[in-house]
Order: C-alpha cells, then sequence, then structure tokens
C-alpha cells in the first residue's frame, strides 16, 4: 500500500457508508466545477472592450447571484436524502421535545392567558376549582393561593396553601372576588321542619342579616355609589334578602343572600346564625 492510500485512509473514516462517500466526492467536483466556470465566465466579462463598466458590473453582479443559486442547488441535489433523513430526525426530535414538556408549555400558556386577560394578581381573592383563598404568589408555571375555606357550604376554615399549575386556567374559570371591590354576595343556608312557624322564621333571619349589615352599613353605600358611578355589571344589593327551598318534602331551606365584606364571611355567617338559633331556641341537629 503506498503512502497515499495510507493517508487517504487515515482521514477518510472507514464507518462512512458508501453513498455518503460518493456525495463528499461529487460535491467537491461540483465545488470545483462551479468555482472554475466562474472564474472563467468573470475573466470573459472583464476581458470585453466593447462593454461600459455599468454593464461589466452589472454582468457581474448577476454572475455572482446566479452562481450562489446553483451552488445551494446543486448541494440540496447531491446531499437530498441526506437532508431529507435529518429533517425526519428533526421532526421527531421537535416531537419528542413538546410531548415531554407539555404540561411545561401549557403552564406558559396559561401564565400568558392569566397576565393578557388580568384574572387575578396577588393579593386578589379567587374561588378555582371548588377551592377559595388569597392569591399570594404567581410565576410563570404556578400561583399559590392561602386557601380560607371550601366553596361549598358548610365548611369552617382550613387555612392551607394550594400551589396550582397554570395550566388549569387554559380549562378551569376563575371566580375572582375582588375584581368589583371590597364586598360581595354571601348566602347563608338555614333550614328548619315544615311543622315549625316558617313565617316567623324567616322574619327572624331577615333581621340577622339587618342587624348584620348595620355594622358596615355606611362602608358598603359608599362601594354601592362608587360601583354605580363606575357603570359595571348591577348595582350591589343594599338590603338582605331571603329565599325559600322547597325541595325537601320533610324541611323548608331558607337562603339569605346579604352583602358581606371580603375576609369576613364566615365571621357574620356564624353571627347570623347564632342570633337565629337563640331566637328560634333551636338546637343544630345531627344530618
Amino acid at each position: 500500500m503506498s503512502w497515499f492510500e495510507q493517508w487517504f485512509h487515515q482521514i477518510w473514516p472507514s464507518a462512512v457508508d458508501k453513498p455518503t462517500q460518493h456525495d463528499v466526492v461529487a460535491s467537491v467536483l461540483f465545488i470545483v466545477l462551479l468555482i472554475l466556470g466562474r472564474w472563467l465566465i468573470r475573466r470573459s466579462v472583464l476581458k470585453r472592450n466593447d462593454l461600459s463598466l455599468e454593464v461589466k458590473r452589472r454582468w457581474l453582479v448577476t454572475l455572482r447571484n446566479v452562481w450562489l443559486i446553483i451552488f445551494v442547488a446543486g448541494l440540496t441535489l447531491i446531499w437530498g436524502r441526506e437532508l431529507q433523513t435529518l429533517a425526519v430526525s428533526m421532526v421527531a426530535i421537535a416531537a419528542a421535545l413538546v410531548l415531554a414538556t407539555k404540561e411545561m408549555i401549557m403552564c406558559i400558556m396559561g401564565s400568558i392567558y392569566r397576565t393578557s386577560t388580568h384574572a387575578f394578581s396577588v393579593g386578589d381573592r379567587i374561588e378555582f376549582n371548588h377551592l377559595r383563598g388569597q392569591v399570594v404568589d404567581t410565576n410563570v408555571l404556578s400561583f399559590t393561593v392561602a386557601e380560607s375555606s371550601y366553596a361549598s357550604s358548610q365548611q369552617g376554615t382550613v387555612g392551607r396553601v394550594v400551589t396550582i399549575p397554570n395550566s388549569l386556567l387554559l380549562s378551569t374559570p376563575v371566580f375572582n372576588e375582588t375584581r368589583l371591590g371590597q364586598f360581595v354576595m354571601h348566602t347563608v343556608h338555614v333550614r328548619i321542619s315544615r311543622e315549625q312557624d316558617w313565617h316567623a322564621a324567616e322574619l327572624i333571619l331577615l333581621a340577622a342579616g339587618q342587624r348584620a349589615i348595620a355594622q358596615y352599613e355606611a362602608e358598603l353605600a359608599q362601594h354601592a355609589r362608587e360601583q354605580l358611578e363606575m357603570q359595571v355589571l348591577n348595582a350591589l344589593v343594599l338590603e338582605p334578602r331571603v329565599r325559600i327551598d322547597l325541595e325537601d318534602i320533610d324541611s323548608i331551606a331558607f337562603q339569605l343572600q346579604l352583602p358581606v365584606p371580603l375576609g369576613q364571611r364566615a365571621k357574620i355567617e356564624q353571627s347570623v346564625l347564632r342570633e337565629f338559633l337563640r331566637e328560634q331556641q333551636l338546637q343544630p341537629t345531627d344530618a
């Protein structure tokens, strides 16, 4: 074996397959011929004495652009098979990355959704996915809520801190209780038997609600005026009202609706219930 063959086998990896070797050789020959052809054409243009400098410059610019197009097209045709394989591999890698980071991408999209819609911010009180509390932190991937109480009735304060991924914002509605001010409508549920005086119970419950509102009546009236000036939705109800539910054949359910300050719903509800029990001289029964 001659020194040239030894040198060739050293610089030419044996792991490279035959088609790739042919493409490399074809690329080298193509580039050499392309450079040689451009040099010959450029030389012939420059030697033309019957052409002005502007025409020569235009021809040289056109030659350069045509040469670049032929160069890219030629290499694309030569390496078409390898480029196709590379493209398929890149698509497969991209698909794998999307599947692997799907949840993270959805969290980022949820963060963009929360920011663009101004759904809530730090300090707002929200109800989300049967969870109620105050937002204490937000970031690109999640938000944190200091839970105050469950959204359903008959639940007390729990005082937990819950971290929720932003991806859930894309599929679950958010109820922001702070967007319209520091007062919200709250419902107090009371149930009595059919044999009891429902009318008297209704009056006692309504009176308890009115006494509760009297504690912050001035602030509530000011809040109602501000909301009316802003022309947002309907004006906040200033007086308590009672609704009756007769779905249960053995009992009568009362729903006392009254405006309460944020953060005091549980306190006011307990005050109303205790006053109602004192007036009715009722004892809580087991469910």
